[in-house]
């Protein structure tokens, strides 16, 4: 058997051996031993054609052959009988044929298939078909024929498929097509009417008339007829033809886009239909027997009609897969209306007027639904109707208006994937902390009105995706993710939070929040006007506010001079504050870190706003003189003795500053005035840095307690704590040099002081030094820390469902029943 085979399959290609006789056209061997398929394009003549293909071919070989894109002006000087060869398939197609001379057609009898389509024939060209008895398939489509008479098939009475869309055509006489017909197009064109063209037509099987102006089908269709596919959408139907119901052979109908109001009654007898639309008409209302025979039904389309109940028609379709019926103008849903569909796995009600979901009381555990898709309603409460669909995957229950979930309305939907309810009224998910969805992947609880989270993910153990976007959160446990890994097709990942736009992205206390939800397995992410779009906040928080140790102010000693009072009264007010009014909560430090010992720099602060850095208790009564610098020096935190816990010792070291213009910022870290404190805390007690913010020396030998323009409501201090003051710099000032030495001394001062503090026995494990402080007084023309980070890589949370994980959008299929 196998060498007969390779026999026939050797003759045939033999007939489409190397050919370099019938360049530019190519030859292909067809479905049978002796078929071949010619091909040529973009000859200069018909001429060309003839003579490339004459008598090269065996004259009992079936050729099918195609001439496309080709200049055919010279068509009627040559025939194609001329090529000797077996013609049995012509295709004539996007050659620019106004019309077709009779001459090259003569002799094609053998022609069972003509394609003709595709050129700008503007009349049929009956006289070239007279010449093809056995024709089965025309193809006339997509050109700008206008009518058909009634004699332009008169020579193709065998003609089983005629195909003529997409042409112009306003007028079909009667009697116009063979009996014989089986398929025919005519969608796209510009009928009105079918003007009883199709009466005697008792053999069709296939009617397209959609795209056209028709708007009635009465008296159009014949008796009895055999058809099974009917293509009437997108005409101007009011109504169905009554003898539809006796077509009990239908299996497909598309009737959309068009005025129907009612379907009649003129299905319930198609036991053969499997796939019906009919959305986009005006119908109301369903008959319960509509489809009482429509058993084999799997696809039924009705969306965007009037419907404002289904009034149980859908139960005899047994074999329903598929059904959409968003936007109508249903107000209440009962899940009895999908009972005993046990092969429906996609319904659509989204975007109806659905305000109540009515429980089925026989139940609907056995039901494969898979994805249900009731978005865009008016639901306030599940009522627990859709617990029990077992191998349910996808729940879209997005803009509604639920308040409140309910413990049972989740429950038993073990297979269940996505969740989305975006777009509601809910203040809490507090009941799925005792549902267990061990299947959910992706949560969408996007704009609603949660304001806290705490275990409520501890029925989800597999959560991959949480979008929490837009909502009132200010507050979010540990625990939330206790229960929580992240798992895709078995896969270990990281689960994503991400908390767009609400209150917790502008609190520190998140950077905490960060770090515990990284110890179990997941990440923060979300944008915020605290900081730059696309910036996770997991990454952009420690670097802004690593503030370990609060600071506390214990004296304020302040220069004489004319303009000092004014600087007091901004500055005094505030440090006065309590722990809780002083600064805003997005400072404040979640727990107790580990103890930091910090060194900050002097500075000279021209006209200082409220510290926003400052934390702690009140600072005890301030000096207030006149001086023209405020300088405040600052005491770093040395490394406390390992011997005891209550040893303190003070080093004092005085060393002149140079002084610098008041618009400018110094960030050296040599002070003028250091107090060295070293004090050794219990464990995980938080050790403040100490900031003595203290008088200069006043120039010309006035007292450094002098009290004429003091406050009187302010203590002056004793004159042990002086600091020396250097005139300012100049050009051209003659204490220039001098000014350098004492520069380099503050250095020798500074190494000598990092050099005590580097002998000083440092627990590592216990105690760090931060490396980085914000500055108390951003400088003028600088931007802020987080546009700093404007050139970072964007880090931005994944799209949601349905622009989520490509894998998690689309669920595994279940297992048939």
């Amino acid at each position: 058997m196998t060498s007969i085979m390779y026999t026939v399959f050797h003759l045939a290609s033999l007939q489409c051996s190397v050919r370099p006789e019938i360049s530019p056209c190519t030859c292909e061997t067809g479905k049978a031993w002796n078929h071949v398929e010619l091909s040529c394009e973009k000859l200069e003549s018909f001429n060309a054609v003839v003579d490339t293909l004459a008598n090269k071919f065996n004259p009992d070989t079936k050729i099918d052959l195609k001439i496309t894109h080709s200049q055919l002006d010279d068509l009627e000087m040559r025939s194609f009988t001329d090529m000797n060869f077996n013609l049995y398939k012509l295709r004539m197609k996007w050659n620019g044929l106004r019309s077709l001379p009779e001459v090259p057609f003569r002799g094609l009898s053998n022609v069972t298939y003509l394609g003709i389509g595709d050129n700008e024939l503007e009349e049929i060209p009956k006289h070239v078909l007279s010449h093809m008895p056995l024709l089965q398939t025309l193809d006339i489509g997509r050109g700008n024929i206008r009518a058909v008479q009634q004699d332009d098939f008169r020579g193709i009475q065998a003609v089983t498929n005629l195909i003529l869309p997409s042409n112009n055509i306003t007028r079909l006489d009667k009697g116009s097509f063979p009996r014989s017909l089986l398929i025919l197009h005519l969608g796209r064109n510009r009928l009105e009417t079918l003007n009883g063209t199709l009466l005697d037509l008792d053999k069709l099987q296939s009617l397209f008339i959609n795209a056209n102006n028709i708007s009635t089908l009465d008296n159009e269709l014949p008796d009895g007829s055999k058809l099974r596919l009917l293509m009437a959408h997108n005409n101007r139907l009011e109504r169905l033809p009554a003898n539809m119901a006796e077509m009990d052979e239908l299996e497909t109908v598309h009737i959309q886009s068009n005025r129907l109001r009612s379907l009649d009654r003129v299905f319930r007898n198609a036991v053969n239909l499997q796939e019906f639309q009919a959305e986009n008409n005006e119908l109301e209302f369903l008959a319960q027997d509509e489809f009482a025979s429509c058993y084999q039904i799997d696809n039924l389309l009705m969306s965007c009609n009037h419907i404002r109940s289904l009034n149980s028609s859908l139960l005899p379709i047994l074999k329903l897969k598929r059904a959409n019926f968003s936007f109508n103008d249903m107000e209440e849903f009962s899940m009895g209306e999908i009972h005993g569909l046990r092969s429906l796995k996609f319904l659509v009600l989204s975007n109806n007027r659905i305000q109540r979901l009515l429980p089925d009381p026989r139940g609907i555990q056995k039901m494969l639904l898979v994805e249900l898709y009731l978005d865009q309603n008016r639901i306030e409460a599940l009522n627990g109707a859709l617990a029990g669909l077992g191998n349910l995957r996808i729940l879209n229950l997005a803009s509604n208006r639920l308040e409140h979930l309910q413990e049972g309305d989740f429950y038993g939907l073990q297979r269940l994937e996505i969740l989305d309810l975006t777009g509601n009224q809910l203040v809490d998910l507090k009941p799925m902390e005792t549902t267990i969805l061990p299947n959910l992947k992706i949560l969408s609880v996007a704009f609603n009105n949660i304001t806290k989270l705490e275990q409520d993910f501890k029925g989800l153990p597999v959560l991959c995706q949480a979008n929490l976007t837009n909502n009132q959160i200010s507050s979010i446990s540990s625990d939330l993710v206790t229960n929580t890994r992240c798992r895709n097709h078995n896969v270990p990942g990281k689960l994503e939070i991400n908390l767009d736009d609400n209150p917790i992205m502008c609190d520190v206390r998140l950077n905490e929040l960060c770090r515990l939800m990284a110890v179990q397995e997941a990440r923060i992410r979300g944008r915020s006007q605290c900081f730059e779009n696309d910036q996770e906040v997991c990454t952009v928080l420690p670097m802004l506010y690593k503030v370990d140790l609060p600071i506390v102010v214990t004296n304020l000693k302040i220069g004489g001079r004319e303009d000092a009072k004014p600087v007091v009264q901004m500055l005094v007010p505030s440090l006065l504050k309590g722990n809780e009014e002083l600064f805003p909560p997005i400072i404040a430090t979640l727990g107790q870190p580990l103890i930091n010992p910090v060194i900050i720099g002097s500075a000279i602060v021209p006209s200082l706003p409220p510290l926003p850095l400052l934390t702690t208790t009140p600072p005890p009564p301030v000096v207030t003189t006149t001086e023209k610098e405020v300088r405040i020096a600052e005491s770093p935190t040395v490394s406390p003795a390992p011997t005891s816990n209550t040893t303190t010792t003070t080093t004092t070291t005085t060393t002149p500053s140079a002084q610098v213009a008041p618009t400018e910022i110094v960030t050296t870290t040599a002070p003028t005035t250091t107090t060295t404190s070293t004090t050794t805390p219990n464990p995980n007690e938080t050790l403040p840095v100490i900031v003595e913010i203290q008088e200069s020396e006043a120039h010309e030998g006035n007292p450094i307690n002098n009290t004429e323009n003091a406050d009187p409501g302010i203590d002056v201090k004793p004159e042990e704590d002086l600091e020396v003051v250097v005139p300012p710099l100049t050009v051209g000032d003659p204490i220039h040099d001098e000014r350098e030495k004492e520069r380099q001394r503050e250095n020798e001062s500074e190494d000598e002081l990092k050099h005590d503090l580097d002998q000083e026995s440092v627990a590592k494990t216990e105690y760090e030094t931060v490396e980085f402080i914000p500055n108390l007084v951003q400088p003028p023309g600088k931007a802020n820390a987080l546009e700093e980070d404007s050139d970072a890589q964007s880090n931005s949370v994944h799209a949601e469902y349905p622009h989520a994980a490509q894998s998690l959008q689309i669920p595994e299929e279940p297992p048939e029943e």
